[in-house]
């Protein structure tokens, strides 16, 4: 997922992250060419910026799915 979001910088992606079983929630991604950090949101409206070591410390492992 890191590297489809460096290879579209600056453009959002909206993706799928399964929590399990039925539960799903959307997450909308940004990686910032400029800052070097990844955005996430799960509301449109506000974003959270993380270093790409500390969005795979919080995500390592977790299924996530690009929707289109």
């Amino acid at each position: 997922m890191l590297e489809v979001l460096k290879a579209e910088p600056d453009v959002e992606q909206q993706y799928c992250h399964t929590h399990g079983g039925i539960l799903r929630s959307t997450h909308w991604l940004i990686y910032s060419s400029d800052k070097n950090q990844i955005a996430e949101s799960t509301d449109w409206n506000e974003y959270d910026w993380f270093s790409e070591p500390e969005f795979l410390a919080f995500h390592a492992r977790e299924w996530w799915q690009r929707e289109v």
